[in-house]
């Protein structure tokens, strides 16, 4: 990888027909939030026909475990079934595929917090900026303590 062109990372995958929601710095970045992120974070449908696609996708943008010794290693379908992380790296920038996010919420879970935006003529469905903050107000992670007074500054302008 290059460079991150996580733009062009999240159009690609909301054209290829996988069911995902976007989380995370991007998710509140497109809601105004004024923050800064590297990666992409999303949660997809853990369907056997969904990780397929979501595998074939991988596969053309190269993606691969990040941070790992060795050759690259393509993500497998039995851990983007699972509700664990797996980390990648790709082509287009770095790309994490979560199973569930704070509290085991999975892709269905997560639908009702979430929205559809248009992203390049594809729709893109994102979680909520409200549930974003919902969601960091109980989380341990110490960067999110740190991310949690912007994204309730962002959510009180809106």
């Amino acid at each position: 990888m290059t460079g991150a062109d996580l733009t062009t990372l999240l159009e690609r995958l909301a054209s290829s027909g996988v069911d995902f929601v976007l989380v995370g710095g991007l998710a509140a970045v497109a809601q105004g939030a004024p923050i800064t992120t590297f990666d992409a974070d999303i949660v997809p449908r853990r369907t056997s026909v969904n990780v397929g696609r979501l595998l074939a996708f991988l596969t053309e943008i190269g993606g691969h475990y990040r941070g790992r010794p060795g050759p690259p290693l393509p993500p497998s379908r039995n851990a983007l079934l699972g509700p664990g992380h797996s980390l990648l790296a790709t082509d287009l920038g770095p790309l994490d595929v979560l199973g569930a996010i704070e509290g085991g919420r999975g892709y269905d879970e997560l639908l009702p917090d979430s929205l559809v935006i248009d992203l390049g003529g594809h729709p893109l469905r994102l979680l909520s900026l409200e549930a974003l903050v919902r969601y960091k107000r109980g989380s341990a992670d110490p960067k999110d303590k740190l991310r949690l007074p912007v994204l309730e500054a962002a959510l009180r302008r809106r």
